[in-house]
């Protein structure tokens, strides 16, 4: 309760029936048990309104993450191509075509298949 041991309750009880007699501490105990309660409802409030603005700050920074993330996953994309980047092709992976006279020849060489 509160992070107070039996004991140190026992030494506040003591105190307070000496402080203020036995016939007011019950009152005493009362008004502080009011106190603590008003403390823990004001520590609530507080810490619920520091959450709903922490919330409302960072709103605007995930939905600006979330735009910034959908641009990038576009700019992945290679030119002319639609749908997602996951169905696009790698780049370097297109197949050449026959009007193509660079195509790659697979043999290591860069240029045009030689003619024999």
């Amino acid at each position: 309760m509160f992070g107070i041991q039996t004991s140190e309750l026992l030494v506040i009880a003591l105190v307070a029936i000496l402080l203020f007699g036995p016939e007011r501490v019950p009152e005493f105990f009362h008004r502080a048990g009011q106190v603590m309660s008003k403390l823990q409802r004001s520590a609530d409030d507080l810490w619920t309104s520091i959450q709903t603005e922490m919330n409302q700050t960072t709103k605007p920074l995930e939905d600006l993450g979330g735009e910034i993330k959908a641009l990038g996953d576009t700019m992945k994309r290679p030119l002319g191509t639609q749908g997602s980047p996951d169905q696009a092709e790698p780049p370097g992976s297109e197949s050449a075509g026959p009007d193509e006279p660079d195509a790659p020849t697979g043999d290591g060489s860069d240029g045009p298949p030689e003619t024999v």
